[in-house]
């Protein structure tokens, strides 16, 4: 017969459970459970990461009275153990709703970083209940304008003129009118992306071709209708999901890249369709013939209002807005810069993210962390996605031309990485939590006092 040592034994946390618990106790551990599960819940919906859940519903946790708390988080679902008093209870949930919210991430990370000692879970669930009724920051109007300003700057930052920038700002809007429109009843992302790509793409394919048929422009202005659905790059996600897997939470950032492959793979279809059908140049534009100053102004300036509309489309604040906004315009024209010097496009991108990281951190402290690291940083690092790239390298792929087609392959995926890293190398220098990889698991030995934020 197997032996057990009788003190270990004693010690765990479910002994006490064969000796039978009054209701009461059974519905206080239902109550602390279910608050902690729905703050992971509200962050996962808002488009948290793995990390971020994990520790803030250990913080939760702790506060409500807990002994111990396990979770599993990956993309859509989440699975915990609370134990309390020689009790316990395990919960699963799946959270179908994929969204960006920087909003609600930074008030949840303002409310736990403040969180007392002890706390009941009805003063809690009245917070979180506070917090996920709050209505959407931005009208579908609102998005819609964001999202054209944002891609006709970057119609600019990929040489587009006034009738590129012009064409996509009204076909980028039309997109993001529809995804709105589509989100909010429910349809699958895959639907959606696909139908706002044909949307997008299509509308600007139209513009040029009716001024064109009118003899208003020439037919060489064609080469800007990617840029056009660049507000279909999943960039919240990828950060995060890479982010993830450089904190070892696999199962959480394996499922967040797969998810941000099928969208771009989506969208990308609309572009194979399309540029198939019209015979579309599949070149970059040659670099605008205007003054060295007056150009690097421009993209200072479509810099800035490209994460700034990002970072709406990410609902975040007005305030996190404008910061992200100025940190793009810093960033992304110096990445620029030290492309065209001759530096690798992944080298430079892993250099500007680096430097994004740090003015977040910087900027952070300016509003007491009211506003997190990430909503400050991601809508800057989207500057710099590689989403011309990778879409130009599906088109290759479509007409046969496998060479140009890995070229872009390789060139996106090395920008990926380094987006993802140089964020990494930031948080490993600022953050002891992540630089030390303690267990949340362990509520006893959590730091209360360590921001959120």
């Amino acid at each position: 017969m197997e032996q057990h040592n009788d003190k270990a034994y004693t010690d765990t946390n479910t002994y006490s459970i064969y000796l039978g618990s009054s209701r009461e106790q059974h519905k206080f551990i239902v109550a602390q459970s279910q608050v902690v599960l729905r703050l992971g819940r509200i962050l996962m919906k808002s488009g948290a990461s793995a990390y971020r859940i994990k520790a803030s519903m250990a913080r939760v946790a702790k506060a409500v009275g807990l002994d111990e708390h396990h979770a599993q988080v990956t993309f859509t679902e989440i699975a915990t153990t609370a134990y309390g008093n020689g009790n316990f209870r395990t919960e699963v949930a799946e959270q179908r709703t994929m969204g960006i919210n920087s909003h609600k991430i930074d008030l949840l990370g303002n409310f736990i970083s403040e969180l007392p000692e002890r706390i009941t879970p009805q003063e809690a669930n009245a917070e979180l209940e506070r917090i996920d009724s709050m209505p959407h920051l931005y009208k579908r109007w609102m998005l819609a304008l964001a999202s054209a300003v944002a891609c006709a700057g970057f119609a600019f930052l990929n040489r587009g003129g006034l009738i590129e920038c012009s064409a996509v700002f009204i076909a980028a809007g039309l997109g993001q009118f529809l995804r709105s429109t589509l989100m909010k009843r429910g349809v699958s992302h895959m639907a959606i992306w696909m139908a706002c790509g044909f949307l997008s793409a299509g509308a600007y394919i139209g513009l040029i071709n009716l001024l064109t048929g009118l003899q208003l422009i020439g037919s060489e202005h064609m080469v800007g209708f990617i840029s056009s659905i660049l507000f279909l790059v999943p960039g919240f996600p990828m950060v995060t999901g890479m982010l993830d897997i450089s904190r070892m939470d696999l199962l959480a950032g394996m499922s967040r890249l797969m998810y941000v492959t099928v969208l771009l793979v989506s969208a990308s279809f609309a572009v194979w369709v399309l540029a198939s059908l019209f015979h579309l140049p599949l070149a970059q534009n040659a670099r605008p013939d205007i003054p060295a100053g007056l150009y690097l102004l421009l993209q200072v300036v479509s810099s800035g209002v490209a994460a700034a509309g990002f970072a709406m489309l990410f609902a975040a604040s007005p305030v996190a807005c404008v910061w992200g906004g100025v940190i793009a315009a810093v960033a992304n024209p110096a990445r620029i810069w030290l492309v065209e010097a001759g530096w690798t496009s992944h080298m430079a991108a892993t250099l500007a993210v680096f430097a994004v990281g740090i003015m977040a951190e910087l900027v952070a402290p300016l509003h007491g962390r009211q506003y997190s690291r990430i909503s400050l940083s991601v809508p800057a690092v989207v500057t710099m996605v590689p989403g011309v790239p990778f879409y130009l390298a599906m088109s290759h792929m479509s007409s046969g031309d496998l060479y140009a087609a890995m070229g872009g392959f390789a060139q996106s995926f090395l920008t990926f990485l380094a987006l993802g890293l140089g964020l990494a190398f930031v948080r490993l220098l600022f953050d002891k939590n992540w630089l030390i990889d303690h267990d949340t698991q362990v509520l006893k030995k959590l730091n209360m006092n360590q921001h959120m934020r």
